[in-house]
């Protein structure tokens, strides 16, 4: 009999806001889904469904962002469960640990995620600079698995890049902060580049429009949604990829662009300096706001032989064999909670 695993979260692959952290997730579960019972429990959203089946994984949706915790406490209550996980639900973890429910364990991806109580809390990690953070302010039941590339596309394949200059973005509707340093640090460029050109993937507010002055609009193509494939294509043929994220960092799209090689210019946060190693497999921004971003966005443009030279260390980087059993290491680590459990 396959034993309940229960995933809260606040968003699943269905919620127009979903991340790519969403969709990893998501792979990973329907993969064990031959041992476990995964649940998958969310807030409702304008669209979504009440329970719905995907890949073998259930996703129930219920209440709103104010009222799923009550309905999240409930069904813990009421079904038999051998493990949660928590994943960016602050309120709950915080419940979780003031009933000290002995079966939940939180994912952490950032730091800032974490409702520090307790140092003793079992935590999972994917990135080196999360786990010595967290070591670094005492937690010492942090475990850290593979980043996970075995979960992502395949797509290796390598397209002529763009005669212009040209800068890709794969827009986060949750986070438009990193839509504003975008069209910032473009402006920026190109007062000095005349011919750089920027592509935005994905869904992106018109509003942002207003920020861009009007000769400068023309350069700026908004791609709308696109399938993963057509989507590492066109990244393929772009200079750079932008990721100037502050949050959710789990650096997977630097690995799919570095694969159909294309190097990130990235932030300097957690999970985002692990996926250009600090700076030797990809732009490392040396400050987190739009003239950091553009900054290396110039020495992209300036320096050939670095730009190739992180082009084919970066697509190295990204073929590592150790970070690609997230799978297996999963099953082992759920392995371990779980007899953790059945000891206490």
């Amino acid at each position: 009999m396959r034993k309940s695993l229960l995933f809260l979260t606040s968003s699943d692959i269905q919620h127009p806001n979903a991340d790519f952290s969403d969709h990893l997730l998501h792979e990973l579960f329907k993969r064990i889904t031959d041992e476990y019972s995964v649940t998958c429990l969310t807030p409702a959203f304008f669209g979504g469904r009440d329970i719905e089946s995907i890949d073998g994984v259930t996703y129930i949706r219920r209440g709103s962002a104010l009222t799923f915790s009550w309905y999240a406490l409930h069904y813990i209550k009421s079904h038999p469960i051998a493990l949660i996980l928590l994943f960016n639900v602050p309120f709950l973890e915080f419940m979780c640990r003031r009933s000290t429910i002995p079966f939940a364990r939180f994912l952490g991806n950032m730091p800032t995620c974490q409702a520090k109580s307790t140092f003793s809390d079992p935590c999972l990690v994917f990135h080196p600079s999360v786990l010595m953070t967290l070591t670094k302010q005492g937690y010492h039941q942090v475990v850290r698995l593979p980043e996970g590339l075995d979960l992502l596309s395949t797509e290796s394949t390598w397209l002529e890049k763009e005669k212009r200059p040209t800068f890709v973005y794969v827009s986060r509707p949750s986070q438009p902060q990193e839509l504003f340093d975008v069209c910032q640090a473009f402006i920026a460029s190109r007062q000095e580049f005349q011919d750089v050109q920027l592509w935005i993937i994905g869904h992106c507010p018109i509003r942002f429009d207003s920020s861009i002055p009007a000769a400068m609009q023309g350069s700026i193509d908004y791609l709308g949604d696109m399938e993963p494939i057509e989507r590492n294509r066109r990244i393929s043929r772009a200079t750079a990829l932008l990721v100037p994220s502050h949050e959710d960092n789990w650096g997977m799209m630097v690995y799919e662009a570095a694969r159909v090689g294309t190097p990130a210019i990235v932030y300097d946060t957690p999970g985002l300096c692990d996926a250009v190693q600090y700076g030797m497999t990809g732009y490392l921004a040396k400050a987190n706001h739009p003239g950091g971003l553009a900054t290396e966005m110039r020495s992209c443009l300036l320096d050939e032989t670095t730009y190739h030279m992180l082009r084919y260390a970066a697509h190295q980087f990204s073929t590592i064999e150790r970070l690609h059993d997230l799978e297996p290491s999963f099953r082992d680590w759920l392995y371990a909670q779980l007899s953790d459990v059945t000891a206490n």
